[in-house]
């Protein structure tokens, strides 16, 4: 059973590593540039190495059962949110119903989700975290692409399975399920585990960093975004909780562990990608980023309390 004040600390925890990356940016020692590579290293290298090393263990039955579990329950979470999402928003501005929707569909699981659950679970539990990522991949780098393109040449086998974080959960498997694990030398794995390390100070500073961009003048007059935050930090989480319960009760798959992982990475607040996606296709970038930060300071209250559904 999760403790919620374990969890509590572990978000505030998070919330506080924004601090340094905001003062960074309000006193110029930190620009452009820095918030670009810190995004690009979180991308290609820290974040592939902390999906990496959690399947660096030996083949356990229990846990591909767990895995299989989590596994089944994103691409229902990721599918249904899409589903919902589509039909939300409609009377606001193009592009900010395309921010909207990108955001409530798809959360930080990667970012914060992954650190979360090793800091409640632990390290044992990033296998079922960046398993939780295999759907949420499948579904940004193809209907998030074509919720903000509007171009269905994105909905690809290419485009959705080959990317940053899909690759290094494919390799980690193989090591999971073959019997090469010992193989793999000590040091190697050392060096997996100290960059896994910094993913989540990184990510944060970097969210920091956008934060100090963010004028907030007239926030609370957008009738779209609070709606839009109650959806992803309270609505989704708690869907998707009811949808795991109900499979529960009927006996035809059980695992608290499952529902916890998928929980809470469904509970983080939105995505950086929203930001990264609405640049990428010249999309309300400020509205994206305003939307990222008002969820990811507001899940320091959220998170926890979606948890308490775990205790019924």
């Amino acid at each position: 059973m999760v403790d919620i004040y374990k969890l509590f600390e572990s978000v505030l925890l998070l919330m506080l590593m924004i601090i340094p990356g905001f003062i960074m940016r309000k006193t110029g020692l930190a620009d452009d540039g820095l918030s670009k590579g810190f995004a690009n290293t979180i991308l290609y290298i820290t974040q592939p190495a902390m999906i990496s090393v959690a399947f660096i263990r030996d083949f356990d039955k229990d846990i591909l059962y767990i895995a299989v579990g989590v596994l089944i329950f994103s691409f229902v979470a990721h599918a249904l949110f899409y589903f919902i999402a589509l039909h939300l928003f409609k009377n606001a501005e193009k592009e900010i119903r395309k921010v909207l929707q990108f955001g409530v569909v798809f959360s930080n699981a990667g970012y914060m989700g992954i650190p979360l659950i090793i800091a409640i679970l632990g390290d044992y539990a990033a296998i079922y975290a960046s398993v939780y990522i295999i759907g949420f991949n499948v579904f940004s780098w193809s209907l998030g692409c074509l919720i903000y393109s509007e171009d269905k040449k994105y909905i690809s086998p290419r485009k959705i399975f080959i990317n940053a974080a899909s690759i290094p959960t494919y390799i980690g498997i193989l090591v999971f399920v073959l019997p090469i694990n010992n193989y793999i030398p000590l040091v190697v794995v050392d060096g997996l585990d100290m960059l896994k390390n910094t993913v989540a100070p990184m990510s944060m500073m970097l969210i920091g960093m956008r934060l100090a961009q963010v004028n907030f003048k007239g926030i609370f007059k957008d009738k779209y975004m609070p709606a839009g935050t109650v959806v992803r930090l309270i609505i989704f989480p708690a869907l998707i909780w009811v949808i795991m319960r109900l499979v529960s009760l009927t006996g035809i798959y059980v695992s608290e562990t499952a529902m916890t992982v998928v929980l809470i990475c469904a509970a983080t607040p939105c995505a950086a990608m929203t930001g990264m996606f609405a640049e990428k296709f010249n999309g309300d970038a400020i509205y994206a980023s305003k939307f990222v930060s008002i969820t990811t300071l507001l899940s320091v209250a959220t998170m926890p309390l979606v948890a308490l559904l775990l205790k019924i």
